[in-house]
């Protein structure tokens, strides 16, 4: 039933090809880049950081159910292997959520049994990472259902996600600095007992806790062309202080290169142009170089920039 990513998902003259790790982010990709397919959502995995590269879902609105979020459904994915997969050892007495990032609720749609194994699947660790409470239960949170609502009459969206790695992301090394003990003091533990467990292959401080996050949202508008919503957010101060224009844990909405630049992902060459803010007035540097277009902060539904202009 894992029918993954379907880059046809939104109609046949509009395929959406998955990014491109680049560079470092290409050479880390787990298994060379391997695609690992769930029910309606695909997952590429980063080797060193032990999370997901990108997640790329398809969401039909039209065939959403309403299916009960089950907290006994956290699993590691045997495919991409457990000492690949950061486990809920890190999630434990600390401000970090396990923060999904295809989201369970956008998945959850067509036949019963497929919205249930859907629910399950967006459950992996694979596709969870480190996010603050504040975060996850922020305007990140409901983003995405502000869009949703916003794009009732297109039925079928794409939403495309992941952590944002910087490389002074911050070194996490579990509670009391021992990552997995409360687990592994925990007589017949699963986790402990795994022969691949990551107590064992990733000793110390294993993992680093992503800097921020992007998603972008793609779907077919009202001429019939695909349009391209891109976003992100900061869970850990700005620490290059050119950069002081972004603001810990503020959602901004921005031009899909933002997103190629910050992720080292390389999108189709068409989406560039379908993002909304690729025509807005372009900053201009002190020494005549051209900046990127501005950042808009998003505190509420009426902030997002909709459309894709004629340049």
């Amino acid at each position: 039933m894992k029918t993954g990513y379907d880059p046809f998902f939104l109609n046949e003259k509009h395929p959406i090809p998955l990014p491109v790790p680049q560079g470092r982010v290409a050479s880390e990709a787990l298994y060379g880049g391997a695609v690992f397919d769930f029910t309606h959502f695909s997952i590429v995995m980063n080797q060193r950081t032990r999370f997901a590269i990108f997640s790329a879902a398809c969401v039909d609105i039209s065939q959403a159910l309403p299916i009960k979020r089950d907290n006994s459904s956290w699993h590691f994915d045997e495919r991409i292997g457990v000492e690949n997969q950061v486990g809920p050892e890190y999630y434990l007495q600390n401000d970090y959520d396990k923060g999904h990032l295809t989201r369970r609720r956008d998945i959850c749609w067509g036949e019963r049994r497929e919205a249930e194994q859907a629910n399950y699947d967006s459950f992996c660790y694979a596709n969870i990472a480190l996010q603050h409470h504040h975060f996850n239960t922020g305007i990140w949170n409901c983003l995405e259902d502000w869009v949703i609502q916003q794009l009732q009459a297109t039925k079928r969206l794409i939403i495309l996600t992941g952590p944002i790695h910087k490389d002074d992301d911050a070194e996490y090394c579990g509670v009391h600095g021992d990552p997995g003990s409360p687990i592994a003091a925990h007589p017949g533990s699963p986790i402990a007992a795994h022969p691949g467990s990551p107590i064992a292959a990733h000793p110390g401080c294993a993992i680093r806790v992503p800097f921020g996050f992007w998603k972008s949202v793609l779907y077919v508008n009202e001429d019939q062309q695909i349009s391209c919503l891109s976003f992100l957010i900061r869970q850990s101060p700005e620490r290059s202080a050119d950069r002081c224009e972004y603001q810990r844990l503020v959602t901004y909405q921005v031009p899909l290169e933002t997103i190629a630049n910050e992720t080292s992902l390389r999108f189709d060459a068409s989406l560039y142009l379908r993002n909304p803010l690729y025509w807005e007035p372009r900053l201009v540097s002190s020494d005549g170089k051209q900046a990127m277009s501005e950042l808009i902060p998003i505190y509420q539904p009426t902030d997002i920039r909709w459309g894709t202009p004629t340049p």
